[in-house]
């Protein structure tokens, strides 16, 4: 199996508090959080929008609008823990000129872009922390094989527009990455055994981070930010029949269910089904393996005889003797049988533990992305920088919530595809399919690698909490 491992850097920065509400536990109001999004249209000194005006409102309603934006997103998917809004009074700045021309990033481009675009807003009087915590910049649109950039753990976006229009689903992404989430990629295991499994270089649509912008956030990344309850996050202990509720549900109980396998792994299981805006095309149960309690890195499990979006049926692990069947579902909740052991699972309700959000997301010890490689072509392409730098490398300057990166290497089919020099960043292909680029303290190339990067991890309670 390949993998790709960093070890991140927990960094905090301010938060300004925001009560939004939420279908179920939601939070206090002063216990929500929010990023400041400073969203910039701006035109190449070469290309503009065709239509500013049209540009700055659609992008007002993708970002922060009432209906599906970015902002309502994040509000509903952390029941009201966490959103992003506006750090302008306008909202969303623009057009702004750039010095450079109209290209795909490469040779340091996009940190040019950036860095331009910084200092135009610096001269409006809106400083970096001072002011907002994220920037996303708006460009015209550009023939590139990505929609989307963005800074992984970092504060940075790039959007690639088409009609005056932005991609909500691109956002959606990008901001992931922003947060610190890897691409969401599929392991298939052949005839539902988990010691059977090969890593499958395809999206798993579960989250945007699997290229799925209708679908909530999996149950291993609301675990990962604190946005479980301590009774909805239970470890099993012994054979029995569990009830698993709707992850994005009303009702109260267990929705992350995890069954230990020994070895350091365990099996996170999660019921997706159409809840308000998310996870519009889920329905079923489905599985992730755990590495080490490292749930920031848990890989989608998928079934040689189910389509993609399919939910598991019953899958077992030989090797430590667990089994689990999916017997029932209804709108509210899923039945599981799980059998530890080798012990058949008894009719019984299953003894577990409960998990507490400290627990889950112990940020004391090192956090490994994990990114397998996504299939090569003409828009399926994994690039590496060649000066050594990193987009978001800035110690002790991280945006909320996210991670940050001191040191990166990787490995990988090497090719002379141009790279995005001096980038860390995640891209997403302008046909939907998620491409990851990562700099590289040489002059390597990569076609079908992945991102490797090596951090050291500070102390703290939770991903979306201020030190």
């Amino acid at each position: 199996m390949k993998t790709r491992i960093a070890r991140v850097l927990a960094a905090a920065a301010s938060f300004t508090t925001l009560a939004v509400g939420a279908s179920a536990t939601p939070a206090a109001a002063d216990d929500a959080k929010t990023g400041r999004v400073l969203v910039v249209v701006a035109n190449f000194a070469d290309r503009a929008h065709p239509d500013a005006a049209a540009m700055r409102a659609d992008a007002l309603d993708k970002y922060f609008g009432p209906g599906e934006s970015l902002s309502t997103y994040f509000s509903e998917t952390s029941r009201g823990r966490f959103t992003f809004a506006p750090a302008a009074k306008e909202k969303v700045l623009g057009p702004l000129t750039l010095k450079e021309k109209a290209d795909c990033g490469g040779n340091g481009q996009l940190r040019r872009v950036r860095e331009d675009a910084e200092a135009q807003v610096a001269a409006m009087g809106l400083e970096r922390k001072r002011d907002w915590d994220y920037l996303s910049i708006v460009l015209p649109n550009i023939s590139c094989y990505w929609s989307g950039m963005g800074s992984i753990g970092g504060r940075f976006t790039w959007l690639n527009t088409k009609s005056n229009t932005v991609s909500e689903t691109t956002i959606r992404h990008e901001f992931g990455h922003n947060i610190g989430f890897g691409h969401q990629i599929r392991y298939q295991c052949k005839d539902g055994n988990l010691v059977a499994c090969n890593d499958r270089a395809a999206a798993e649509g579960r989250s945007p981070m699997g290229g799925n912008g209708a679908a909530g956030l999996s149950s291993n990344q609301l675990i990962r930010m604190g946005w479980l309850e301590t009774a909805e996050h239970q470890r099993a202990t012994g054979s029995g029949t569990f009830s698993l509720k709707a992850l994005y549900g009303s009702q109260k109980g267990t929705r992350a269910l995890e069954i230990p396998m020994g070895n350091k792994q365990s099996l996170l299981l999660e019921y997706r089904r159409p809840s308000g805006h998310l996870d519009k095309n889920l329905d079923g149960v489905y599985a992730y393996r755990v590495t080490d309690g490292r749930y920031h890195t848990a890989v989608p499990i998928g079934l040689t005889t189910t389509e993609r979006n399919a939910g598991i049926t019953e899958v077992r692990d030989d090797a430590s003797k667990v089994t689990v069947k999916i017997t029932g579902k209804t709108t509210e909740a899923a039945t599981v049988e799980v059998g530890l052991d080798g012990k058949a699972p008894a009719t019984d309700a299953a003894p577990s533990d409960p998990v507490a959000p400290e627990e889950a997301a112990d940020k004391t010890a090192p956090l490994e992305v994990t990114d397998p490689a996504v299939p090569t072509g003409p828009a399926d392409v994994d690039e590496c920088g060649t000066d050594g730098s990193h987009e978001h490398e800035e110690q002790g300057d991280a945006a909320p919530g996210a991670t940050e990166s001191s040191e990166a290497v990787a490995s990988g089919k090497a090719d002379k595809t141009p790279g995005l020099a001096g980038q860390n960043l995640a891209a997403t292909g302008s046909d939907g399919t998620m491409l990851t680029l990562t700099a590289l303290g040489g002059g390597a190339l990569l076609i079908g690698g992945a991102l490797v990067a090596t951090r050291r991890a500070r102390p703290r309670r939770g991903a979306n909490q201020a030190n």
